[in-house]
């Protein structure tokens, strides 16, 4: 007796590892892990010397500020939204703290605070509009894209702007320990923050937000409150991607991070997050991004034409949201049969009671 009931209360050794496997997002990441480690092999089998520390820094300078961007599009799209507006507010970061600390002669203490705060009111501006107007954020977004682009090649006449001093070059230029800043950058942000999307409880509303937005609110959430945050944080990361690419590039230009919030939306959605909202995290979008990097890194090396890489990430990207469908699907399909069995067992109680 005494050794029977030990045995139901000992833990399954396996059982959290069954689930574990079970779980599409988990399959998903697993799949696009192999992926890359996969090509990464290939290119080192043809290349030799393909993975070296060298090409692996280049592989990964290649994506960073999109993977910043993403970051920061990760929680738009938990939340259920979107943000076109990323890459014009990338390039607008770019031009102002070219023109504050260049042409206004301010320091970096004060050009890059100034640089961010104007790109999270940027932010904040998309995500009033949102609540105000009730519309879907991919319109807003995008009138955001297309005014500030209009407002970037205005203030900077359509020419870059350079002279930096070598103090505000070394943010994007420099390294520790033989990595770059910027990876540490990214580093930082994406373990700080994905702690605090999984243990916080204010940062885990934006899941309930992104699940269903009407339960939220009756649950006591400030949907709206949310939605601000998310999207002002959205913008500000994308200001600071900004900020470090003018460092690394030594210049600032209207163009640069062209198609960035598409990089972004790929990289969240190939990371397992689901397009509709809901669900995602930073180590997903992290490994989308790197998929993402390695692909285009070997394009390059290949000497294949680059332009097909356009067609890779589309590709991938509808695989991703056909996956995310299906996946959604059959959670949808074993909520209802669970629902049915708990119904079908107090009707079962309730029979045997009456009896």
């Amino acid at each position: 007796m005494g050794n029977s009931g030990m045995t139901a209360l000992q833990p399954q050794p396996f059982s959290r590892l069954a689930l574990l496997v079970r779980n599409p997002t988990t399959i998903q990441r697993a799949g696009l892990l192999f992926m890359t480690l996969f090509i990464l092999a290939f290119m080192q089998a043809a290349y030799p010397g393909y993975v070296s520390a060298a090409n692996m820094e280049v592989l990964a300078m290649n994506m960073v500020f999109e993977a910043i961007i993403a970051v920061g599009m990760t929680f738009v799209i938990i939340s259920g939204g979107i943000d076109l507006s990323v890459a014009a507010v990338f390039a607008f970061a770019e031009i102002l703290v070219a023109k504050l600390m260049v042409q206004a002669g301010l320091p970096i203490g004060a050009a890059i605070p100034i640089t961010l705060v104007a790109c999270g009111m940027i932010g904040l501006a998309n995500g009033l509009l949102i609540n105000l107007l009730r519309v879907h954020p991919l319109i807003v977004t995008l009138a955001t894209l297309l005014t500030m682009r209009g407002v970037n090649l205005s203030i900077s006449s359509g020419k870059s702007i350079a002279g930096f001093d070598d103090a505000f070059l070394f943010l994007g230029q420099g390294k520790l320990v033989g990595v770059p800043l910027p990876i540490w950058a990214l580093v930082i942000l994406t373990a700080g923050l994905g702690f605090l999307l999984r243990n916080h409880r204010s940062f885990r509303q934006v899941y309930f937000v992104g699940s269903d937005e009407r339960a939220a609110r009756l649950s006591g959430v400030n949907v709206e409150r949310v939605k601000l945050v998310v999207y002002t944080a959205s913008a500000m990361l994308a200001g600071f991607a900004g900020v470090l690419a003018a460092s690394r590039y030594g210049a600032a230009h209207w163009g640069h991070g062209n198609m960035a919030e598409l990089k972004a939306i790929a990289a969240v959605a190939i990371g397992g997050a689901n397009i509709n909202g809901g669900s995602g995290s930073l180590g997903g979008t992290l490994l989308g991004i790197l998929f993402l990097a390695t692909v285009h890194n070997a394009f390059v090396t290949s000497a294949v034409n680059t332009f097909l890489y356009d067609v890779v990430n589309g590709g991938m990207l509808l695989v991703a949201i056909l996956l995310s469908r299906y996946f959604e699907a059959r959670s949808n399909v074993k909520i209802l049969s669970i629902r049915q069995k708990k119904i079908s067992n107090r009707k079962a109680i309730l029979t045997g009671v009456r009896t």
